[in-house]
């Protein structure tokens, strides 16, 4: 009887030594686990900073690049046409009945230099962090209804409770949905109201054009940016259209939400 107790003894101490070893090693290799997990977040870590850090590069290269060639677009190749115009100018002058072609150079050569202006423009560093949504979208009316393809009519406050970043991207939108109207719709005339109250911007824009037979019919990567870019300023973008009838667009941007 002492003999097998003695052995019961033996068999549970061997069990829990076993049992103690057993639990130290599965510590190990947990701990190993975790170690290993962790270096590869690291590095995962490491590696995602390093390519942020490489795209920050790359922008910040061709941010410089760019305004860069705003300032020699201006400054030299402004010049340059600005003394060609002068010189059209004063040969205008000097011919008693200048050709029609002489005036239409002359004219063209304005559309240019002012086109080049605001191509400088819009490369400059200051102005992209001084962006106004207004006076941009006035400008971009004023080109297209130089087209005369069609006429754009505004109608809107003189400014906007927006950050800059926040009127580029409202821009973008705008000018997306400008184009799809151009380059789909066929319309004659688009009308864009924008109305500010306390709580919220609202943008419509209507088009005379030919329509859609259905709002699902509406699809493409124009209209997803359009999307995408309404819902990182917090806003909603609704369409409505008919065959035949045109397109209503219906932008709503909470003020108070871009402004905190």
């Amino acid at each position: 009887m002492e003999k097998l107790s003695q052995n019961i003894s033996i068999i549970l101490g061997a069990s829990i030594l076993l049992l103690l070893i057993t639990l130290f090693i599965v510590m190990m290799i947990l701990a190993y686990l975790k170690r290993d997990i962790k270096h590869l977040k690291e590095k995962e870590t490491m590696a995602a900073d390093f390519e942020t850090h490489i795209l920050q590069s790359q922008l910040e290269t061709q941010e410089e690049t760019l305004s860069q060639l705003g300032e020699e677009l201006h400054d030299n190749v402004g010049q340059l046409l600005n003394s060609t115009k002068l010189l059209i100018g004063v040969a205008e002058r000097s011919i008693v009945n200048p050709p029609e072609t002489l005036l239409m150079a002359n004219e063209t050569l304005a559309k240019a230099i002012q086109e080049l202006r605001s191509l400088s423009k819009s490369l400059n560093k200051e102005w992209l962090q001084q962006f106004n949504f207004i006076e941009n979208l006035q400008g971009e009316i004023d080109r297209i209804n130089l087209t005369q393809t069609l006429l754009l009519h505004l109608e809107s406050p003189e400014t906007l409770p927006l950050q800059a970043g926040q009127q580029i991207i409202l821009f973008r939108i705008v000018q997306e949905t400008i184009q799809n109207a151009i380059k789909h719709a066929s319309a004659a005339n688009i009308y864009i109201t924008i109305i500010k109250t306390d709580a919220l911007l609202n943008i419509k824009i209507t088009d005379d054009g030919s329509g859609f037979a259905e709002v699902g019919s509406l699809n493409g990567v124009g209209l997803l940016n359009i999307k995408h870019r309404t819902h990182l300023l917090g806003g909603t973008v609704e369409w409505k259209t008919s065959k035949g009838n045109g397109t209503i667009v219906f932008i709503q941007i909470p003020v108070n939400q871009l402004e905190t």
